[in-house]
């Protein structure tokens, strides 16, 4: 059986992907820095304890391993941190599987560091990450689904206050993300490249405020349009984690992310079936809420 390692098994990508491992039964180790916070992991999981920031940590996590999976943390030297771990991933032999933002053109990926400079670092982490001799499998992911838990106060209270351009935006279940990516970890035969997973359509946030009302029985209302939405962000969201976020909802907000259909069949055809739309999302956790 394929001995995987996973990055961020105690957070939202890593922890969806880790999940899913466990459940086909993957023999799966997790590098975490606080194995207090990790205690609620499941326990066949081996967890080693270490900080990305520490090669011989990553080193020895990496030992033995036959494919890993890396998310970026939201920390000011992700650069580094990268650079260390798909060093140490090349040198082991160990086979990369990358969820995050990739953009694969050479000449793209510099005119949009030029457009939006705050994504500059997690652009050259991750191209420097494709770059590696370990067969990498580069996925790139749309707005997330799972963002809407940070907000579940808001939500509950009968507010959406994530901006969403109103021309709509691609959103996608990191649940199906986690059955790509462990595909990839545990089949040598997933080919190494790029992939855009895109969930089925894209969502004003006037369109998700509406799902979330539906599913919930109660009415939500909009607000990503005040401007004062970064404040409500603040109150949900610490240190960088918070600048990334108001970075990325700046862009949400302004520009438009129309939905390649192309970019769905594709999706469909890693999945074995249509990708879940934000309806089936927010009707599972609007369950699981109550």
């Amino acid at each position: 059986m394929t001995k995987t390692l996973i990055i961020g098994g105690t957070g939202t990508v890593g922890g969806l992907v880790l999940a899913e491992a466990v459940r086909r039964g993957v023999d799966v180790r997790a590098l975490v820095r606080d194995e207090k916070k990790a205690s609620t992991l499941p326990g066949t999981v081996e967890l080693v304890q270490g900080d990305l920031a520490d090669r011989d940590a990553v080193r020895a996590a990496l030992q033995g391993v036959e494919a890993a999976f890396y998310v970026s943390p939201h920390e000011e030297n992700e650069v580094e941190i990268a650079r260390i771990f798909g060093e140490e991933a090349q040198r082991a032999g160990v086979r990369l599987v990358f969820g995050g933002f990739h953009v694969e053109d050479q000449e793209q990926r510099a005119a949009m560091e030029e457009a939006l400079p705050a994504y500059t670092s997690k652009l050259r982490l991750a191209a420097f990450l494709a770059s590696t001799d370990t067969r990498p499998v580069m996925i790139s992911i749309t707005n997330f689904d799972q963002n809407d838990e940070v907000f579940r106060e808001d939500v509950l209270a009968g507010r959406f206050p994530t901006p969403m351009h109103r021309d709509g935006v691609n959103r996608i279940d990191l649940r199906d993300v986690a059955v790509v990516v462990v595909n990839a970890l545990t089949d040598p035969g997933f080919a190494a490249g790029s992939y855009q997973l895109v969930g089925p359509e894209s969502l004003s946030g006037e369109d998700s405020a509406r799902i979330w009302s539906e599913a919930l029985g109660r009415p939500v209302r909009y607000t990503g349009d005040d401007p004062e939405w970064r404040r409500t962000f603040a109150l949900r969201l610490p240190g960088r984690k918070l600048q990334d976020w108001i970075s990325s909802f700046e862009l949400l907000g302004s520009t438009p992310i129309p939905t390649d259909p192309a970019d769905v069949e594709n999706t469909a055809r890693l999945l074995g079936r249509a990708p879940r739309s934000l309806r089936d999302y927010a009707r599972d956790t609007a369950a699981a809420w109550r």
